[in-house]
């Protein structure tokens, strides 16, 4: 769910901020006691050509327990034995003797410090080299894209403008123009200035460039003078975003490489940074200027990008490089094969953001308008073959760094047994930098932190327990019990605060009420080993309600070859069906050769060359040669499997669902297939359960053939929604989408971009023009929903899985969405459409939106009843009962069809006026309109009933009425009972209508209640 758009912005910040992290009060990590100084051999390290362009080399060697590390400076370097070994990004540590080593230059980058370090990297012994030319590999980038900004305009050639505000997900105050006023070329530099005045909703204005589609590459060294701002608020960035930004889904799986950013109340330094993961992680470095700072003249910002390396570069020097990432879809089971997401085309951007919650807000101190001024901007590509990117180099740690759980448990003092012990509260300084001010207790033995002010950040009020260790590749199981006084919201992850707040497990947003209930997350360790991370309570900036937490528990999962496979978010049966996870890009997937039969397998490595090739070199028959996928939970239904396939020769392959020891077969088809790349979808009837089913691919019958598979994909399919009347769809019970999320509590649907969708199966009763209610939220301008209609459904093979382009629909129609204040802020938003008689696929594309449901109503008349089956001439069918509860009182009886009318037998009330009712909900009820609600009823006794209408909440309140209480007499005859009501609140497609027949004025009388004709016209 969004509570932060994927915008294309530099430096985009989660919930949590780079925050210190507070000393612990508890540290099992090994002390630096007194201990014999190891004494090394003779250190005569030796520099020479690395293999690699632009590289050089060192030979070394050390004993077993000591190891090396490299620092590259554009200075001598400093050091003493008994230091630690310096920890920024220009160190490599460990480094292995002999490997190539990039980064260094003859002129500037020409010192190489070589260490030797014991196990707790402490020097031991250290060299400095000075490089010269002959030590160093060639290397030639040649210029292939350039602005120098010489003309008289911009060049928009070359340039896009980016339009609008919206707080581009950062709570940014600008809205970026096209006006030569905050954008324009003056005295051979580009101009990006930014003012202070009222436009378009903002108080200021500024400017953004981008080359998307005018200049975009894959990999390159990427050279930018500029001389930048400075004053609180004031943001530049110059940075890349992905093009085909869909490919690794949304961000942060996007990747965003920033080559400069400064904060302009701290003009003296520059950030380079990536942003990647699901979840969240961000790495980078600062360097600061020796002497001013970047306002006062033009300085060189560059990026070297190569397969598997970054590296950034100030007026040449060299002060951080990167190789570890990682990128994931969330609905994936595995992370994409490094160097994924940087491994295709990006795009630069040029912009000077006004405030944001990183830089914060312009005060008084600042001054308008401000420039960021543009020398020119270049982009070479490398003269020869760029480095081999390998295997993602995580660094692993050891067993004794991580702290031992208790009893399977890593949460320590989770009980609260022993006060405070192992937890921290505002684990910052000062406590109230955030605005949150609080304080935390222990009270019969819960941890209840009570609030003054929330502050202006989730994480304004925070209690945290540091020190959590999580192991890369291991599944954990988050738990802990919460309440509050009354209603309020809290914000619980797993992060790690030495990774840039990496979210091991991401924001999960609790709804706390009075009573206390558990909460469980489970969440896969998938970036590197931590020992440091560390659990989160983020209860700031919603309430100021207290909280109280008990029972926190973190405790790993074991693991279970066998375990079924879990179906993906996206309804997905099929892992990596898309060959592009996993370090070969064909995990989950395996090649079984029977007999005598021989193939092998194989995936390309650029983007159009992903896709599986089975060498099939001897067979002798069908299932000999196979490739499958095993522990498939599949459940008894109607599925739809969708693959692309071709072979060299056209010819036959098989597709097989059977059991885990291939003794029986569910299902079983031929499919002819060419030698042309084509789309291919079976239909596959499973007529029964089986959690460790086994699908797979039969290519052998063949003495030689090659056959290419891709987008391997199989998903339940739900019947069509009966649309009768007035019909209410949920959101996230689409039959399939593309792109999108469902949100944390399972009922919304967010994080919708340009070009993502999600589908419906629909049965229509009655042909007509509808009109179509959205529920939406929004936190950015430019929202739009569009709604297709296409006759015909995969459910019934009418209709082929996939997107449906607006030009093949047969009904299109269109609204936009104003921001609502917020992703959480919902308002109803209305359309019309055509709907046909009978099955078809709605399929809705809603850009910068978060959909909570979609309602169809056909045109009414007056004479038309919001009731559905009032006479009940459908038996009880939209009609509802209950009987009451251990709070209400449990009532006795039932409801039954008698001479076509409902009869609610009453044995027994409860000791409310509700227990027992009987009801009918999603009913549309229109603001200003005033209805008149007729029903008519009698009674074995005569009696007091009451009748309400209004919305059903899911917590305290529990129900917002529409109209005061109806009370009603009933006799022992029939009798027509009709009032009227005015609607004064906003339109509700929720609506309730509910016969009270429990304990009404204190009387509880048993009773058989007769209902017929019930209408609200």
């Amino acid at each position: 769910m969004r509570s932060v758009i994927p915008v294309l912005l530099a430096g985009v910040l989660a919930l949590s901020p780079a925050i210190p992290t507070a000393a612990a009060s508890h540290d099992k990590g090994k002390e630096k006691n007194d201990r014999e100084q190891v004494i090394a051999q003779p250190f005569h390290p030796a520099v020479m050509k690395g293999k690699v362009h632009g590289t050089t080399k060192v030979r070394a060697s050390v004993q077993d327990d000591l190891h090396l590390a490299v620092k590259i400076s554009n200075e001598a370097i400093q050091a003493k034995v008994g230091e630690d070994v310096p920890g920024d990004r220009t160190v490599t540590n460990p480094y292995v003797s002999g490997a190539d080593l990039s980064g260094v230059d003859e002129e500037i980058n020409k010192f190489v410090m070589v260490y030797v370090l014991d196990k707790d990297d402490e020097i031991v012994d250290f060299k400095q080299i000075e490089l010269k030319k002959s030590d160093i590999q060639k290397e030639e980038w040649n210029l292939v894209w350039e602005d120098e900004f010489n003309g008289e305009s911009i060049n928009e050639d070359k340039w896009n403008f980016v339009q609008g505000g919206g707080g581009y997900g950062n709570n940014e105050w600008q809205n970026y123009t096209n006006r030569e006023k905050n954008a324009r070329v003056e005295d051979g530099s580009l101009v990006i200035e930014a003012h202070k005045e009222d436009f378009g909703g903002n108080d200021y204005t500024s400017a953004k460039l981008t080359t998307q589609n005018k200049g975009d590459w894959t990999y390159g060294r990427y050279e930018i003078k500029a001389k930048l701002p400075k004053g609180q608020g004031m943001w530049p960035a110059i940075w890349m975003m992905p093009t085909d930004y869909e490919l690794y889904s949304g961000w942060p799986a996007t990747g965003e490489i920033d080559i400069m950013e400064l904060l302009g109340h701290d003009p003296d330094t520059v950030h380079g940074t990536l942003h990647y993961g699901k979840p969240w992680k961000n790495t980078g470095e600062s360097y600061d200027l020796p002497v001013g700072d970047f306002s006062d003249e033009f300085h060189t910002f560059t990026l070297d990008w190569e397969p598997g390396e970054f590296r950034w570069y100030v007026d040449g020097i060299l002060y951080a490089k990167q190789n570890d990432w990682f990128t994931k879809n969330e609905n994936e089971a595995a992370a994409y094969t490094y160097p994924a997401p940087f491994d295709r085309n990006f795009f630069l951007q040029l912009n000077l953001a006004v405030g944001g919650n990183w830089p914060g807000y312009p005060d008084e101190s600042t001054n308008f308008p401000n420039q960021m001024l543009v020398d020119y901007v270049k982009v070479y590509e490398l003269d020869g073959d760029y480095r081999e990117a390998g295997e993602r180099p995580v660094t692993q740690e050891t067993d004794e760094d991580l702290r031992d759980p208790i009893e399977g448990d890593y949460v320590y003092n989770g009980q609260f047994n022993t006060n405070l012990e192992y937890w921290d509260f505002q684990p910052f300084e000062p406590s109230d930098l955030f605005g949150g001010i609080g304080e935390v207790a222990v009270v019969d033995g819960e941890a209840n932190v009570t609030i003054t002010d929330p502050g202006d950040q989730p994480y304004a009020i925070q209690f945290v327990q540091p020190n959590i260790p999580l192991e890369n590749g291991e599944r954990y199981r988050l738990s802990f019990d919460a309440r509050s006084s009354n209603d309020r919201g809290m914000v619980v992850n797993v992060s790690g605060p030495e990774q840039g707040f990496a979210r091991y497990l991401s924001d999960k947003s609790v709804a706390l009420s009075s009573n206390y209930e558990s909460y469980s997350y489970e969440f896969e360790m998938e970036n590197g080993t931590d020992p440091h991370s560390r659990i989160e309570f983020n209860m700031g900036q919603s309430s100021g309600l207290p909280v109280w937490i008990d029972n926190v528990s973190l405790v790993k999962l074991p693991k279970d070859p066998n375990a079924s496979k879990k179906v993906l978010p996206n309804g997905n049966y099929i892992y990596n069906g898309t060959f592009d996870q996993g370090s070969d890009r064909m995990v989950f997937w395996e090649l079984d050769q029977v007999g005598k039969a021989k193939a092998t397998t194989s995936v390309g490595e650029a983007i159009p060359d992903r896709e599986m090739t089975i060498d099939i070199k001897k067979s002798s028959k069908e299932g000999d040669v196979r490739l499958s996928q095993d522990n498939l939970n599949v459940e008894e239904g109607v599925y739809v499997l969708t693959f692309d396939a071709k072979a060299d020769d056209a010819r036959s392959i098989g597709l097989r669902m059977t059991n885990h020891a291939r003794a029986k077969d569910y299902v079983k088809e031929n499919i002819s297939i060419t030698d042309e790349m084509s789309s291919y979808q079976v239909l596959i009837d499973m007529n029964e359960t089986d959690s460790k089913t086994v699908f797979e691919f039969l290519l052998g019958g063949s003495k030689r053939s090659t056959v290419t598979i891709d987008n391997v994909e199989m998903k339940r399919v739900a019947p069509p929604v009966t649309i009768e009347g007035f019909t209410k769809v949920e959101a996230e019970d689409f039959q399939s989408m593309s792109g999108v999320q469902v949100g944390e509590d399972g009922k919304s649907v967010g994080w919708i971009d340009d070009g993502d969708w999600m589908q419906y199966a629909v049965d229509v009763k009655e042909a007509g023009t509808y009109t179509v209610r959205y529920q939406v939220a929004s936190g950015r301008d430019g929202g739009n929903i569009t709604l297709l209609r296409k006759s015909g459904n995969v459910f019934d093979g009418t209709l082929g899985m996939g997107e449906i382009p607006d030009d093949q629909a047969d009904e299109v129609t269109s609204l936009a969405v104003e921001q609502t204040g917020g992703w959480g802020n919902w308002e109803t938003v209305t359309d019309t459409i055509y709907l046909d008689k009978g099955i078809q696929t709605l399929q809705v594309n809603a850009a910068n939106v978060n959909l909570d449901w979609i309602a169809f109503a056909p045109e009414q008349t007056e004479n038309d009843s919001v009731v559905r089956n009032g006479d009940f001439s459908n038996a009880l069918t939209n009609w509802g009962s209950w009987w009451g509860d251990q709070w209400s009182g449990a009532a006795e009886g039932e409801v039954v069809m008698e001479d076509g009318q409902m009869k609610l037998v009453v044995t027994k009330t409860g000791d409310q006026s509700y227990s027992p009712q009987v009801f009918q909900e999603n009913l549309l009820i229109e603001n200003g309109r005033t209805y008149t609600v007729s029903f008519d009823a009698k009674s074995s006794v005569a009696r007091d009933i009451n009748l309400v209408i209004g919305e059903p909440l899911s917590q305290d309140p529990w129900f917002i009425p529409f109209m005061g209480t109806k009370q009603i007499s009933i006799g022992t005859e029939m009798e027509t009972h009709t009032f009227t009501f005015e609607m004064q609140k906003a339109t509700n497609v929720n609506g309730k209508l509910v016969f009270e027949v429990g304990k009404v004025n204190g009387a509880s009388v048993p009773s058989t209640i007769t209902l017929d004709n019930v209408a609200i016209r």
